[in-house]
């Protein structure tokens, strides 16, 4: 059986506080370290900036889409053009995991309401709980009830669509995880993430965002942890959602 074709779609904007050399600095392989051990996959990465379509009409079992501090209910032109690789997604029945931004773009696809999350920047790592719905996921397979994820996000889905299912939730942001017809799923927390890599991410941001939050960021971001198990998800994704 010839590997699963996996695109991910590199939604990352990269500011100059972090240099190019950086080892973290590496959207793939976050993601190709937390499906190490799993079902065998062709990974190939494409800029959410990039010529999607060209990477589409190369063959694509199922689709990514990371990250990003860019806002998914903005008029960001790379957003936009996102939107309309995921109708040809649907059209074309591509399964999409989106994460934390491409949680958001999928629900702002399908009609969702997206917004700035009234309780500001949400970093930490939390219980996340599964819905009735949830639990028999096959997106979920091997996680219990209650497991921990790591986030990071200052949007949220406010609004999740008619047509699709809650699939998990937490206690500060309501949905953290859906699914639109067995095809589309979103989850608002980070299964690719390690402590290291958000500890990364924000270390360099602790100065610009320090007057946003009404906490100790430098603290907040020295006590996140890892969530072992999350990583579950994306395997789950491949080996179950993919055909």
């Amino acid at each position: 059986m010839r590997p699963k074709r996996l695109l991910l779609i590199d939604a990352v904007k990269w500011a100059e506080v972090y240099p190019i050399g950086d080892q973290l600095r590496n959207v793939e392989s976050w993601f190709l370290a937390a499906l190490k051990d799993g079902p065998a996959i062709q990974l190939k990465t494409v800029s959410i900036e990039g010529d999607l379509d060209a990477a589409l009409e190369l063959g694509v079992d199922g689709i990514i889409i990371s990250g990003s501090p860019r806002d998914a209910w903005g008029e960001d032109p790379a957003g936009l053009s996102l939107l309309k690789t995921l109708k040809r997604c649907e059209n074309d029945e591509i399964p999409v995991l989106g994460v934390c931004y491409g949680h958001q773009i999928l629900a702002r696809y399908l009609g969702g309401q997206v917004a700035r999350h009234p309780q500001g920047l949400q970093l930490y790592t939390a219980a996340v709980t599964l819905s009735e719905q949830g639990r028999s996921c096959p997106l979920f397979e091997g996680l219990n009830l209650n497991f921990q994820a790591i986030s990071g996000h200052a949007d949220y889905v406010q609004a999740l669509p008619e047509a699709c299912t809650l699939l998990a939730t937490s206690q500060s942001t309501q949905v953290q995880a859906f699914n639109y017809r067995d095809l589309f799923f979103g989850v608002q927390f980070h299964p690719e993430f390690t402590a290291e890599i958000i500890q990364y991410l924000w270390r360099h941001r602790i100065e610009s965002w320090r007057s946003e939050v009404p906490f100790d960021l430098e603290h907040r971001v020295s006590e996140l942890t890892d969530a072992p198990g999350s990583e579950r998800i994306l395997h789950n994704f491949v080996d179950h959602i993919i055909p």
